[in-house]
């Protein structure tokens, strides 16, 4: 990763693309669960792409590229729905399988679809905080970090989500 980020800081396109590559599917399911909206998420990552390239020196940290990359999208998705005063979120996910289908990496894409489409029941940054930690495998201190939380509070929205899936869907989650 480190020699990547250095042949990034050279505008080298080709390691810009393996960037891309690694990160864009992880991206577009937050922006996907942030935003309800394809057209929107796409634009969200697609900025938060341009910012890599433009602003690429800011990291000095190879191993916290993906949190940067996750706070700049968090932050361009942020500023979609303050832009867009009339902005509703209505998430659905049958546009949000062709990103899982896409990955030929994933063993059970019915469990994984499954998993997703259990979350619609949560508001938005729970469905983002549950995404993160269970989907995407994000520590806590990364999402503390990128939503701007204390772990201890994220900690609590965690539990009050998984309650809340627990008494809508029923089952252990």
């Amino acid at each position: 990763m480190e020699e990547l980020l250095k042949r990034i800081k050279h505008k080298d396109e080709e390691a810009f693309e393996e960037i891309v590559n690694m990160f864009q599917r992880q991206l577009l399911i937050i922006a996907t669960f942030r935003l309800g909206d394809k057209e929107f998420a796409d634009d969200a990552v697609q900025d938060t792409f341009l910012s890599l390239f433009n602003n690429c020196k800011k990291i000095k940290d190879a191993n916290k590229m993906k949190a940067w990359l996750t706070k700049v999208l968090i932050n361009k998705c942020n500023k979609i729905i303050k832009q867009n005063k009339n902005f509703k979120i209505s998430f659905e996910l049958n546009y949000f399988e062709n990103y899982i289908y896409e990955e030929d990496s994933y063993k059970n894409i019915h469990d994984e679809i499954d998993f997703y489409n259990r979350l619609k029941v949560l508001d938005t940054e729970e469905r983002t905080i549950i995404a993160m930690f269970y989907g995407e495998s994000y520590s806590l201190k990364e999402i503390s970090e990128i939503l701007n939380i204390n772990v201890g509070t994220l900690k609590s929205k965690i539990s009050r989500a998984k309650s809340k899936l627990k008494d809508k869907i029923g089952g252990e989650f």
